[in-house]
């Protein structure tokens, strides 16, 4: 039931996407980054109205127009509509808004908490690499709440997060010492400073797409590795098994470097919609941007 009702809103964020007007994508990431250059100088109020002009159209600024809601940054805060939006965003595997989602539901940001509505969100994330998904979903797994309690499958997940430079997981795994069943592989040293989540999405300057062609992105992943395993699951759909792909790398600076998988879906926009309307329907989620054929960059 809750799938289908993020796709209703995945849905009506595309109808809404639709009517107005399509920003070319080199337009988008002047806008984006005129609100970034604000939100860095501080000025909260202008980096709001900028994003959320854009909201409808770029999932990153979607994202952090839902962060500022859930600080109060520019805006009066409000939590239940953050989670409103976010929902838009981590029903698309936007792997961020999942774990923000998730947060939210985990500190009961807009009501009670609610690790059961948490725990499919960090389970997609942690699938696809998020190293603070990973954390989490471990200390789901630590505690025993809303799974059955497994202390080895939570190591498992700190030693991930923990390569992904993530220090809390180091942290955890060291206060885990002798409580674990099993002896777990040493983890290498991580990064002193953790990647900064709360910090606004930075727009990648690698090129997705050639202007003679275009894709639909299949979802955004911390490894190339874990980009090619949903490859090999998502290519099971008799829509997609003919077509090529290719895994873009995507250098976010402070949040770290990430992978886009792209599936080719024709010559133009029309083709692209297409397809992702036949695969929606069999539960794998799909984004074409507003002049996605031609943008020189997009985000997970």
């Amino acid at each position: 039931m809750r799938q289908r009702a993020g796709w209703f809103f995945v849905l009506v964020w595309m109808v809404i996407a639709g009517n107005a007007r399509a920003l070319t994508g080199p337009e988008l990431a002047v806008q984006f980054d005129h609100g970034l250059k604000a939100y860095d100088a501080n000025q909260y109020q202008d980096a709001f109205k900028i994003w959320w002009q854009i909201k409808d159209q770029d999932l990153a600024a979607r994202r952090n127009v839902a962060l500022m809601l859930r600080k109060g940054q520019g805006v009066t805060k409000d939590p239940q509509k953050a989670e409103d939006i976010l929902r838009t965003a981590a029903a698309t595997g936007m792997s961020n808004a999942q774990v923000d989602l998730a947060e939210m539901y985990l500190n009961g940001e807009a009501g009670v908490a609610s690790p059961k509505r948490a725990l499919p969100l960090l389970q997609s994330a942690a699938a696809g690499g998020h190293p603070l998904g990973q954390f989490l979903l471990g200390r789901l797994y630590e505690d025993g709440n809303a799974v059955p309690k497994d202390l080895n499958k939570a190591t498992e997940l700190y030693i991930s997060a923990a390569r992904g430079g993530l220090s809390q997981a180091k942290e955890r795994l060291a206060s885990l010492g002798g409580k674990r069943a099993v002896k777990t592989p040493a983890v290498p040293p991580v990064s002193a400073n953790p990647p900064a989540r709360a910090e606004p999405a930075v727009r990648p300057q690698t090129p997705v797409a050639s202007a003679n062609a275009t894709y639909v992105q299949l979802g955004a992943f911390k490894t190339a590795a874990a980009a090619e395993a949903q490859w090999e699951q998502a290519r099971k759909n008799p829509a997609l098994a003919s077509l090529s792909h290719r895994v873009e790398q995507a250098d976010l600076g402070p949040k770290g470097m990430w992978y886009r998988l792209l599936a080719a879906s024709g010559p133009d926009r029309k083709s692209a919609m297409a397809l992702c309307d036949q695969i929606k329907t069999a539960g794998i989620a799909c984004l074409v941007r507003p002049g996605f054929e031609q943008t020189a960059s997009t985000r997970p």
